[in-house]
């Protein structure tokens, strides 16, 4: 049977099916009943519990799989940003898109259905395969959920490579930064703003002065900074007495990222001085990771792409993915483009030849 064919019907199947952050029980019954019936032994482990959610972490792996010996793992994210159930595809000879009602869930139901084809491949012999399995993670798309509480300490795993960046096959993200968040807390004092205001002191007013102290956007060329949130007041005809600010820090060294918190909470308690008060406290939602370009890892990924005809293209990326978490506990992993272009909109598209090189690309990844 023709893969090319069979790929996209295996992408229309699964994209359609729905699945958005931490409701991913449709899916990811229809990939383990999918993959069962082709053999692959598929194990759900308990992140469901853990976050809440409908679903946990799939475990995938094929017949000849060794858990006493180093594997490599695959990983793709079964959840979609927004609905996918009433996905109307429109196919041409180049493309793969939405009628525009929906989003087209490129990503990441392109790298599920990618991998879940190789697994197929794998268990029907249709390849020699290298020793390797395949993680689906829940809750990627609200904070790489899955992936921060996937427990792969049972298996020996050598490296990771994720199939989710928007970028097309070839690309590859060597460098990502890591980000962390931020709440302030200013806290004034509150007064009735028409009888006694000079009772009052404004946490409107102290934010205010605080946030204009600060520079946002691009710090620096590893850098950038933003307040996204502002959330407090009770009534316009009371001062407010507390506010809190919300906002993120992005950069490519965990230390980058601590000076510019620490700049940002100096900057905040020097701005209101001895008025007022304020409770400032961060958090780490994703670290960087940065690969070295003579790693094992990446030497293998750069035959790999040739091999099939890619040119590699590492870049430096500002977003996060499952990779950071996967870095972060100590398996080396990088995240690869497999071009589901213009992600989250209605706009989003997949070139029918993307398609067909990152199913390639992921499948000389493990081929023996």
């Amino acid at each position: 049977m023709d893969p090319d064919t069979n790929l996209l019907e295996l992408f229309l199947r699964l994209a359609k099916v729905e699945g958005i952050s931490l409701a991913e029980r449709a899916i990811a019954d229809t990939v383990t009943n999918l993959l069962r019936q082709h053999g692959v032994k598929v194990h759900a482990d308990g992140s469901a519990q853990i976050l809440g959610g409908t679903a946990g972490n799939l475990l995938c792996f094929p017949p000849d799989y060794r858990s006493d010996l180093p594997a490599i793992m695959l990983t793709a994210h079964l959840d979609t940003v927004k609905p996918t159930g009433n996905l109307v595809p429109v196919v041409d000879t180049l493309s793969i898109r939405s009628d525009g009602t929906t989003i087209l869930g490129g990503d990441d139901r392109l790298g599920l259905s990618v991998l879940v084809r190789v697994l197929m491949d794998a268990a029907q012999q249709r390849f020699q395969y290298k020793n390797f399995f395949v993680a689906f993670t829940v809750g990627e798309e609200t904070g790489l959920f899955g992936a921060g509480t996937i427990d792969i300490s049972q298996y020996v795993t050598s490296h990771a490579y994720v199939f989710d960046c928007s970028k097309r096959p070839g690309v590859y993200i060597r460098e990502s930064v890591g980000l962390h968040t931020f709440a302030a807390e200013f806290i004034g004092k509150s007064a009735h703003s028409g009888v006694a205001p000079e009772e009052g002191i404004s946490a409107i007013q102290l934010a205010s002065k605080a946030i204009a102290t600060l520079p946002l956007g691009r710090i620096d060329a590893t850098t950038t900074a933003n307040i996204g949130k502002i959330s407090g007041g009770e009534a316009i005809n009371a001062i407010p007495e507390k506010v809190t600010i919300e906002g993120e820090v992005r950069s490519f060294t965990p230390a980058r990222i601590r000076e510019q918190l620490d700049s940002i909470e100096n900057a905040f308690r020097c701005s209101i001085g001895e008025v007022g008060k304020i409770h400032f406290h961060s958090r780490s939602d994703f670290e960087p990771y940065m690969l070295t370009p003579d790693s094992p890892m990446i030497l293998e990924l750069e035959r790999a792409m040739i091999a099939v005809g890619l040119k590699p293209q590492p870049i430096r990326y500002t977003g996060g993915s499952d990779a950071n978490k996967y870095n972060a506990k100590g398996i080396p992993a990088v995240n690869l483009g497999i071009g589901a272009q213009k992600p989250h909109s209605y706009e989003e598209f997949i070139l029918l030849e993307d398609m067909m090189k990152t199913y390639e690309l992921a499948r000389e990844l493990v081929r023996a």
